[in-house]
């Protein structure tokens, strides 16, 4: 490191003990303190740069820690390290905040970002740190569990990792252990009835050859029962299931459907329809809780189903469409200024002023929606799916444009409104402007790929 930076870092290091900006104004102070301690001249930009090179960048500020400091570090993890087989962050942050304030580390972020500087032998994860390179949760549990015939208590198991999150160590245990009376019980040593447990499964496959789903409950299990009398029926019934069913059954709640139904559109999408059509209003509660009664809960499904039949005048709200009279043209123009022969999304309408009277209903972006979707002459929607998340995110554009899917379209807005070739002015440019409501790797690698094969062939 030349002389000049390390006369910087060591000012920093002892004049901003709460981190350092790399502006104008912290380089200024630093340009000051340089110039009453060394009889040289510097430069700001190279204050910025050595900032930039050596600091730890959290929050907008960037740290600098002491050779002090790191052994002080060392010496705590040494001590903590040499007791528990393997310590979280969060947990080491959290039971010494007073030492971690003193060496004004205020984050478990700028901690981490110290950790390297350490080089101590011990390994440091992303989230935890170990003496030993192999250390893994759940081995460690493991080991605790060999080592006794009788279920272990949670309480047990945070005494003997007093540095690991109680969500961490339920989380493991929810993997390959069972809640019991006393504690939990390793799936691993449970004993199964594999005669009862096909002669079960044989009869759901027969109910399900006649029916779109069967009941778990009526699958006679008491043989496995008996064999694990410690384990509540129900998490028994559990673990035979995803053990012995799951590859080839699906289950939501009681239900058991054919692999691959549950969320099948055409498979719901009859029953749907006749719920829909029978009724004159219908909130979004009332259809979901068909559609889960049905065996799904996958909500694009039923809300297609109403979109299809009904006219969603509000976010929770369907009617029919009888109960709705909708003047096409004076719509169609009161959009014109609006869209003005683009595409633009549907959030982009911000005022309903212009708009003809629909009854005892008022304007907002869910009725447009509707009436985009199917009664305008003009103009068409586009969406990537039903408004699952009521973000009304989607698109409206003129007939007269056509495109084969919403990423056509996509690709479509991006070039008309000039939007760099960079993966996050994309995204952002999609998600802020309302066309999609998350931003997605895949598909903004899908729309940029293809805009510029586009560019190629020009």
């Amino acid at each position: 490191m030349q002389n000049t930076e390390q006369k910087i870092i060591d000012l920093i290091k002892k004049n901003f003990p709460n981190g350092v900006r790399a502006d104008f104004i912290d380089a200024n102070k630093i340009f000051r303190l340089y110039a009453a301690n060394y009889n040289e001249e510097i430069s700001r930009d190279k204050i910025i740069e050595t900032i930039c090179k050596n600091g730890v960048e959290n929050g907008g500020r960037y740290y600098f820690i002491s050779s002090s400091k790191v052994e002080e570090l060392q010496k705590l993890f040494a001590g903590i390290l040499e007791k528990n087989s393997i310590a979280y962050y969060s947990e080491i942050y959290e039971k010494h905040a007073d030492f971690f304030t003193r060496l004004q580390i205020f984050s478990i972020d700028v901690l981490k970002d110290f950790l390297p500087e350490l080089n101590d032998g011990n390994f440091y994860f992303g989230e935890f740190c170990a003496a030993n390179e192999s250390a893994w949760l759940e081995l460690e549990i493991s080991r605790i569990f060999a080592s006794t015939e009788k279920p272990v208590r949670l309480e047990t198991l945070q005494k003997n990792f007093p540095y690991v999150p109680a969500k961490k160590i339920l989380e493991a245990l929810s993997k390959k252990y069972l809640p019991v009376e006393g504690g939990y019980f390793p799936i691993s040593k449970l004993q199964f009835d594999t005669e009862e447990i096909d002669a079960a499964k044989n009869r759901l496959l027969k109910i399900l050859a006649q029916n779109k789903y069967a009941s778990f409950e009526d699958c006679d299990l008491s043989s496995n029962f008996e064999l694990n009398p410690e384990v509540s029926e129900k998490n028994l019934r559990e673990v035979i299931f995803k053990k012995f069913f799951a590859d080839e059954l699906d289950k939501r709640g009681n239900r058991i459907f054919k692999k691959g139904s549950k969320n099948n559109v055409s498979y719901f999408m009859p029953d749907l329809r006749k719920f829909v059509a029978a009724r004159q209003e219908l909130s979004t509660d009332e259809l979901f809780n068909f559609a889960e009664s049905l065996g799904t809960t996958t909500r694009h499904i039923p809300l297609n189903a109403a979109n299809e039949l009904m006219i969603r005048v509000e976010k929770n709200f369907f009617v029919k469409d009888s109960l709705i009279n909708f003047d096409v043209e004076g719509i169609d123009a009161a959009l014109n200024p609006f869209v003005q022969g683009k595409i633009i999304p549907l959030r982009a309408v911000t005022s309903f002023t212009g708009f003809p009277a629909v009854g005892a209903y008022t304007w907002n972006l869910f009725l447009l929606e509707s009436f985009l979707r199917r009664f305008s002459k003009k103009y068409s929607l586009m969406a990537a799916g039903a408004n699952v998340n009521n973000s009304n995110a989607g698109a409206i554009f003129p007939n007269s444009l056509k495109f084969k899917d919403y990423l056509d379209l996509q690709v479509a807005a991006v070039i008309q409104e000039k939007i760099p070739l960079e993966k996050s002015a994309v995204e952002n440019f999609l998600v802020e402007q309302g066309y999609r409501v998350t931003k997605t790797d895949k598909v903004t690698n899908e729309i940029i790929s293809e805009i510029a094969r586009r560019q190629e062939k020009i």
